[in-house]
């Protein structure tokens, strides 16, 4: 199939969740895509849904994690085998919203380099969650924008869309967790790439576990916001 954009979602037993993100993909998103589902585990049941699904959707892809087990090492994986021009991440668990990707792509098409998904711009809004988790979340991405000048207010949303030729200036360093979007935005821009940033609504899953391990994987955040920092201030 030919497509423009190829959308990664990591899943790690998300058999709740993933024929309706399939479902809210193929009915909002205009763009020509593909999306990459990367799993961990032979056993998930998610991958059973999956291969379903397939038989309806021709545009469905099923990849075994290539690195190891974790969302660093699936998003790899996608970066890996994805060929379109433009890809998009995000998650499997119905929490981001594929309505605002066709706009997305259109900021691309426009000449932004990456755009991401923005829970704490104008218009946009995060439901649900812990409160302590969200706080964290908006005070880091806002002194982030305003101490760096990083031009989004939510650097650290997973939900992010970018021009494929990114990945071949960046080396991914990341080991945690959901830290490498932020690596990415962050080093994006220290390059020269233009970013931008489209509001969407973001929403706590209501079905499975939270794969968020916040406590965990606070420092390797931190670790790109001190990188963000230095490379404007200097060491």
């Amino acid at each position: 199939m030919k497509s423009r954009a190829d959308i990664i979602l990591p899943i790690h037993h998300e058999e709740d969740n993933v024929e309706k993100v399939v479902i809210q993909i193929d009915k909002n998103v205009k763009t020509p895509h593909r999306l990459f589902f990367v799993y961990d585990e032979d056993n998930d049941p998610s991958i059973y849904i999956v291969k379903k699904l397939k038989k309806k959707f021709p545009n469905i892809y099923l990849l075994k994690n290539d690195y190891g087990k974790g969302i660093v090492n699936a998003l790899k994986t996608g970066f890996n085998h994805a060929k379109s021009e433009i890809i998009v991440t995000m998650m499997a668990d119905l929490s981001d919203d594929p309505k605002v990707i066709d706009k997305m792509v259109k900021k691309i098409d426009q000449g932004l380099d990456m755009v991401c998904a923005s829970r704490y711009s104008k218009s946009g809004a995060r439901k649900g969650g812990p409160f302590m988790k969200a706080l964290i979340s908006y005070l880091g991405c806002l002194t982030l924008n305003i101490l760096t000048g990083i031009p989004t207010r939510d650097s650290t949303n997973a939900f992010k869309c970018f021009r494929k030729n990114i990945l071949k200036k960046i080396e991914i360093q990341s080991v945690g967790g959901f830290e490498l979007p932020l690596e990415l935005a962050v080093k994006s821009y220290f390059l020269g790439y233009r970013i931008g940033e489209i509001p969407t609504v973001w929403e706590e899953r209501k079905s499975g576990k939270s794969k968020f391990k916040f406590i965990q994987w606070l420092p390797h955040y931190l670790r790109w916001y001190l990188y963000a920092v230095r490379s404007r201030y200097g060491s």
